[in-house]
């Protein structure tokens, strides 16, 4: 008999011990049906061999992905010093007198070798991805890097610690479920972020620093868009709207960084 719903109501003991046993069972059958399924981001393999790890425990992808990021900073200024001097320089202009965080660091550091074209032609992070004394697996990670690019992305949902469902608003297409263990934990449905989605294998992640745009930062957004996209003359469409993220990525960092522009949006790191 049920009560409203501010009754309580309790099973015997031994009735819990058995309520308790059969959920556990039943869990532990649907886990194993489920891990031995096809894995969902459609690679074709069984998810226990494709993401199944990289789900339980998204850190550690993370500081594999970190590790190579760190080894493509130290290349760039090892290569590149002069250029990557003088882009710290540009970006940082006119804020000399600003002490700059970490996460300051990291969207410039993001900018710097991800979106900065070297003298040459190129990004830092896509000179490191074709060196060809890198074994392969540092080579997937350094290209799938160097082609992270600035989105905007809306949240469809999300478990924390574990994965967020994002849907680019710049690139098109539909939700792609990203592993993120930090970002995870602070993101609401239906928020809108800046920041790159990077593919897998074994399936997409987000890289490096995320801004949490807010509806003044989100204003400031729309209209840095709007005249990239007049400018360049884009147009309207979606690979309009990606184009013009990426030809306005150092501006979109200076509004993101909180030392460099205005304290409006909530950067987070990946």
């Amino acid at each position: 008999m049920f009560g409203h719903a501010n009754a309580r109501f309790t099973f015997p003991p031994t009735a819990a011990a058995f309520v308790q046993s059969a959920v556990r069972r039943i869990v532990a059958v649907m886990s194993a049906r489920f891990r031995n399924g096809p894995c969902p981001c459609g690679s074709g393999r069984k998810f226990k061999r494709c993401c199944a790890d990289a789900l339980d425990h998204p850190e550690r992808m993370a500081q594999q992905h970190d590790a190579v990021g760190r080894r493509i900073q130290a290349w760039a200024f090892d290569h590149h010093g002069d250029a990557m001097r003088d882009a710290f320089a540009e970006i940082t202009s006119g804020s000399a007198d600003r002490v700059l965080g970490e996460l300051d660091l990291q969207l410039i550091g993001s900018w710097m070798f991800n979106d900065r074209q070297l003298p040459g032609g190129g990004t830092a992070a896509e000179g490191y991805a074709q060196r060809d004394d890198l074994p392969a697996g540092e080579r997937d990670v350094a290209r799938r890097i160097a082609a992270a690019r600035l989105g905007l992305l809306r949240v469809a949902g999300a478990m924390p610690g574990r994965w967020i469902d994002l849907c680019d608003v710049a690139g098109g297409g539909g939700v792609v479920r990203t592993i993120s263990h930090d970002v995870s934990r602070h993101v609401r449905q239906h928020a809108l972020l800046v920041g790159r989605l990077m593919d897998g294998p074994p399936a997409p992640t987000l890289w490096g620093p995320v801004g949490f745009v807010t509806r003044q930062s989100g204003r400031e957004l729309r209209e840095l868009l709007h005249t990239s996209i007049d400018a360049r003359r884009f147009g309207d469409a979606a690979d309009g709207l990606a184009a013009a993220m990426q030809a306005a990525s150092r501006e979109i960092t200076v509004m993101l960084a909180p030392a460099l522009g205005p304290a409006n949006a909530s950067p987070k790191a990946a």
